[in-house]
């Protein structure tokens, strides 16, 4: 299963302009909820900015980068590997490292996401933070806004939940019609 996760601004961004995550961005609630998925993922896939900031905490993680031909090992980090989708898919990539089941948590940022659409999500947990304006900042997806980038991609709202009733944040879980019927499986 692929499952999509993020955090966006009024505006339907994941960053600033810089890349960097907004205080606004960031909550308790949804930070636990998001941590506690990628501690259940089979494999966590992002981009290399993201690799970079954020310290690895022993998850398998696959890198997407433009630095290497096709699948690497990370030689920084023993539980990483580097993937250029445009030499390797995504499942030469899942074969290659023995992943058959499981869930692969797609983290961003937008270039990561923009990829994985095309792959197809099975699933995508979208927080909404009302406070946060981030009107210049880095989309989720570069084709307009999640929600509708979601619904032109075969995916549809299942429920939101309010996960922080001080701060307004929400959930929405989108998830693809197969899946809800339980017939899209991984190769």
């Amino acid at each position: 299963m692929v499952e999509g996760h993020a955090i966006v601004s009024v505006e339907g961004m994941i960053a600033a302009r810089d890349g960097s995550m907004p205080q606004a961005l960031m909550n308790d609630a949804d930070w636990r909820i998001f941590q506690a998925a990628l501690d259940r993922a089979a494999l966590v896939v992002l981009g290399r900015l993201g690799h970079v900031r954020h310290a690895n905490p022993g998850r398998r993680r696959l890198v997407l980068t433009t630095s290497v031909a096709g699948l690497a090992a990370d030689p920084a980090d023993a539980r990483a590997h580097l993937w250029n989708p445009a030499h390797a898919t995504f499942y030469h990539v899942l074969e290659r490292l023995g992943i058959d089941a499981g869930t692969v948590a797609v983290t961003g940022g937008t270039g990561v996401f923009d990829h994985f659409l095309g792959i197809g999500y099975d699933r995508f947990l979208l927080s909404r933070a009302p406070a946060a304006h981030i009107p210049e900042g880095r989309p989720c997806f570069s084709g307009g806004p999640p929600e509708a980038v979601l619904a032109g991609h075969g995916l549809a709202p299942v429920g939101t939940r309010l996960i922080d009733a001080s701060a307004g944040v929400t959930l929405t879980t989108w998830r693809r019609a197969a899946v809800a019927a339980g017939r899209r499986q991984m190769p």
